[in-house]
C-alpha cells in the first residue's frame, strides 16, 4: 500500500501480473459469443420481397461485434490506461463506490422483475428510475424525480396508449387506459 499525496487515500501497487491477460480473456469470450450470434443470424432470412428480412440486423449487429472483438484483440492498447492515464494507481474510494452503483444497478433488476409482476409499469419505472438516478448516480431527489415520472408517463402514453403494447398493468395503468380508450 502507498499513500496518495493529493487525495490522502491508499492506493494499491500493481502486482506482478501479465498485461493485459483478463483483458485477452474477456475479448476471446466476447469474440466466441458474437461468432454464436453471427453463426446463428446467418440462418435468418436476410431480405424478403417487401424489404429487410428478420435476420438482416442481427447479422449487421453480429457482423460489427466480431469485427471489433478482433480489432481489440490485435490491438488491445495499453493495459490499464484511463482517460486520465493513471495506469499505477487505484483509488479504494472509487472502487468501493463503482461497487456499490453496479450492486444497485443488480438491485433495479431485481426491482424491475418483481415491480412488473406485482406493481405495474407505471408503479416500477418510478421506483427503478428514482433507485438508479438518485442512487446509484448520486443525482438531487428532484432530478430522481423529474426522471421517473417522465419515463413513466412517456412509456405509458407512447406504449401503452398509442402503441397498444401490453404493459404490466396495476391500478394507474386500468385507470389510465379507461380514461384513454
Amino acid at each position: 500500500m502507498a499513500q496518495d499525496a493529493d487525495q490522502g487515500a491508499a492506493v494499491t501497487l500493481p502486482g506482478k501480473t501479465r498485461a493485459g491477460q483478463g483483458t485477452r480473456l474477456a475479448t476471446l469470450a466476447l469474440l466466441a459469443t458474437a461468432l454464436v450470434g453471427l453463426w446463428q443470424a446467418w440462418g435468418l432470412e436476410r431480405w424478403a420481397i417487401d424489404g429487410p428480412g428478420a435476420g438482416l440486423w442481427p447479422m449487421v449487429v453480429a457482423s460489427v461485434c466480431v469485427a471489433l472483438a478482433l480489432i481489440v484483440l490485435i490491438w488491445p492498447g495499453p493495459a490499464g490506461a484511463t482517460e486520465e492515464g493513471d495506469t499505477d494507481t487505484i483509488d479504494t474510494r472509487e472502487l468501493a463506490r463503482t461497487r456499490s452503483t453496479f450492486n444497485l444497478y443488480c438491485l433495479a433488476l431485481i426491482v424491475l422483475a418483481v415491480g412488473a409482476a406485482y406493481g405495474g409499469f407505471v408503479m416500477t419505472s418510478l421506483a427503478v428510475s428514482i433507485l438508479l438516478v438518485r442512487f446509484a448516480e448520486g443525482r438531487s431527489w428532484g432530478a430522481a424525480l423529474l426522471y421517473g415520472v417522465s419515463a413513466a408517463l412517456i412509456g405509458l402514453v407512447c406504449f401503452a396508449w398509442l402503441l397498444r403494447v401490453d404493459l404490466p398493468t396495476g391500478p394507474i395503468e386500468r385507470a389510465f387506459l379507461s380514461l384513454v380508450r
